[in-house]
């Protein structure tokens, strides 16, 4: 343990110590007062100079003349072509030749194959043979009834006449199954594909080949209701509809190219399983690339065209004049200037420029109000949106049965303590 004496004697040492220390600060004052007067100066030469800089506004822009992704539907389907035949004889035999191959161009009545058709010469002889025999009968029994009057009875005459035109339509018969034997080309087109083999033997009306006319082609869609009710069923044609609706085809293949295609016809009855109408298109087969029949593709249609020459109603503004007018973007500068315009209908939110502007101005659609001659601007970051795809897009409702037990399940106690209980653990 420490005495109270030493503890006396330390607390002394401690004092002198202190007041030597002060004696020798307050000394030193003199030498160390122009030292802090001069710092503030050494601190405020060293601080940079602020600089002036004029804020870039993020601001939406629209490009007068594009269509905006929600004006476009999109709808996948499976190229065909524009006529499809399953060629087949007309009567069974073995096949001798198949004088084409697949993928040769043809035109109409070119040989598409043979069969062996020697069975079908012999009948067609017999048939002959017949026809002539009975001919003969009939100008023998006609010869005499002139020569000798009533020589030959009437019902014999008759009997003639009558088996003579049998045996005419005999010969017909033969004949035409002795041209079945030959398949030929029912328009102009395209040998797709080989279905048996060399030789092989066929029944009647059995498929042996394909043959497709590819000229133009076809695809088949299926549109939604609430996409297909926009047709006005009593005013527009199938031209008319063509012409508003702009449909063009995508190849899956070909991404960067576009073909116009034309309404062919259209289902006015929805499928009892998708609940969609069937829409067929054509479209002319390209020259410089090879588009086949089973190709997957899409159909591209604007449902919406006016919004690419419209603008939200909150862009256009008006002067001390009364006269509306829109800010400008130049691509160069990025800064924007004031256009005087000529508005048309409103249609919803959007109001459409009648004059004005030109296809290709980019022109302000946010943040107006806050815009001045000159200012600089930039182009507002937008999420990428893709092209709404008719095929994807469904709603899933609950049935009434689990939404009664998930409302019974949200007010129960025991759901209420559990949820405290999680929020309890989570704190803690």
């Amino acid at each position: 343990m420490i005495s109270p004496g030493k503890c006396v004697i330390g607390r002394n040492k401690c004092l002198l110590l202190a007041r030597e220390s002060t004696r020798v600060s307050i000394k030193s004052l003199p030498f160390l007062v122009p030292i802090f007067c001069f710092c503030p100066l050494l601190i405020g030469c060293s601080q940079p100079q602020p600089v002036e800089t004029t804020a870039v506004r993020p601001i939406k822009i629209h490009t007068v003349g594009s269509l905006r992704p929600s004006a476009i539907r999109e709808y996948p389907g499976t190229i065909r072509a524009y006529q499809t035949a399953q060629m087949g004889f007309e009567v069974a035999g073995r096949v001798m030749e198949f004088p084409v191959r697949e993928g040769d161009k043809l035109s109409k009545d070119d040989v598409l194959a043979r069969l062996d058709a020697r069975d079908y010469e012999a009948e067609l002889n017999v048939a002959q043979a017949n026809l002539a025999k009975a001919q003969a009968d009939l100008a023998r029994s006609e010869n005499t009834n002139k020569a000798l009057p009533g020589a030959v009875s009437r019902d014999t005459v008759e009997s003639d006449i009558r088996s003579a035109k049998v045996y005419e339509s005999k010969l017909a018969i033969a004949q035409k199954a002795v041209d079945d034997t030959v398949l030929r080309a029912p328009f102009d087109g395209v040998m797709a594909r080989k279905l048996v083999e060399d030789f092989a033997n066929v029944q009647a009306k059995e498929p042996v080949l394909i043959f497709q006319d590819t000229s133009v082609l076809e695809i088949e869609v299926a549109v939604p209701e609430r996409d297909f009710v926009r047709r006005q069923a009593n005013v527009e044609t199938r031209e008319q509809l063509t012409e508003r609706l702009s449909p063009t085809v995508i190849i899956s293949s070909l991404p960067g190219r576009e073909f116009p295609a034309a309404i062919k016809e259209y289902a006015t009855t929805a499928d009892p399983v998708t609940r969609t109408f069937a829409v067929k298109l054509n479209f002319d087969n390209p020259d410089d690339v090879n588009v086949l029949p089973g190709m997957t593709a899409r159909v591209r249609i604007v449902v919406d065209p006016q919004s690419a020459w419209s603008v939200p109603v909150t862009a256009a503004q008006a002067d001390e004049n009364g006269q509306p007018y829109v800010w400008k973007v130049d691509p160069a500068s990025m800064t924007v200037t004031k256009s005087v315009v000529q508005l048309g209908e409103l249609s919803g939110d959007r109001v459409m420029l009648t004059g004005g502007v030109e296809q290709g101005d980019l022109v302000a659609v946010s943040g107006v109000a806050l815009l001045r001659e000159g200012m600089q601007v930039r182009r507002m970051a937008e999420p990428e949106t893709e092209p709404q795809d008719a095929s994807k897009t469904e709603t899933v409702l609950p049935e009434p049965d689990e939404k009664v037990d998930a409302a019974k399940e949200t007010d129960s106690p025991e759901a209420g303590d559990q949820d405290a209980a999680e929020e309890g653990a989570a704190a803690q």
